[in-house]
């Protein structure tokens, strides 16, 4: 899957990050909250046309999806066919593997969480949502917030 092309600089205000556990819990049926949360966030994004994922978010949803889940890999399948047609999908490079090498080494961070900052600040993003990560912390620019 290409990259889809990403507007100018001026145009990326705005900008918003998800990481994994946001697409995991708006199909979550075992957590109707943070489904709510989630599934919020993700059509407000896709009207606005702000959000934006990447292949690592893709990937790791349709993994949590079949193993905690419990979703048959068809049913996965189509929601990461979904998720990639209603959001840009920023792919995983190596210039982005080095940047959070280097993100994870001067934060204290995961190499993983790393990497979705990596890719976020790499897009524009000015806003992640992760339950992961510390609300509130601004890493090289980016806000990473915890919706729930």
């Amino acid at each position: 899957m290409k990259d889809r092309k990403f507007e100018s600089s001026s145009a990326a205000e705005g900008k918003v990050f998800f990481d994994t556990n946001i697409l995991v819990y708006s199909v979550d049926e075992r957590t109707p909250e943070k489904k709510v949360i989630a599934s919020n966030l993700l059509d407000e994004a896709s009207r606005s046309k702000n959000g934006i994922i990447s292949t690592q978010s893709l990937q790791e949803f349709y993994n949590a999806a079949v193993k905690k889940l419990n979703l048959s890999k068809q049913a996965a399948k189509e929601y990461v066919d979904f998720f990639s047609k209603q959001f840009p999908v920023k792919e995983i490079s190596i210039p982005l593997i080095i940047k959070a090498i280097d993100i994870s080494i001067k934060n204290g961070l995961s190499f993983w969480d790393s990497l979705i900052l990596s890719a976020a600040n790499d897009t524009g993003c000015i806003l992640v949502y992760s339950e992961d990560m510390n609300s509130g912390q601004i890493i090289c620019g980016t806000k990473v917030l915890n919706p729930f």
